[in-house]
């Protein structure tokens, strides 16, 4: 085995897409974000709660962070 491959299959876990590797799959957050628009307040907080530990992107993670601090704690 040349020095370049991998040891093991865990050296290719950055080249698995997000769902396998149990983050939200783009389709996911797609549909994630068209529900938190209509969701109400309450129910919004929860969605997020849930869906925030399965962000992979760490842009999207910190707006949606934003966004459940805000419901929790309007100014």
């Amino acid at each position: 085995m040349p020095a370049d491959d991998p040891a093991s299959p865990a050296c290719l876990a950055h080249e698995a897409d997000d769902g396998y590797m149990g983050f939200a799959t783009r389709e996911e957050i797609v549909r994630f974000l068209a529900d938190l628009d209509t969701a109400s307040g309450s129910q919004r907080a929860d969605l997020l709660r849930r869906m925030l530990p399965r962000i992979r992107d760490d842009l999207l993670h910190a707006e949606l962070s934003t966004r459940l601090a805000a419901i929790i704690d309007p100014v």
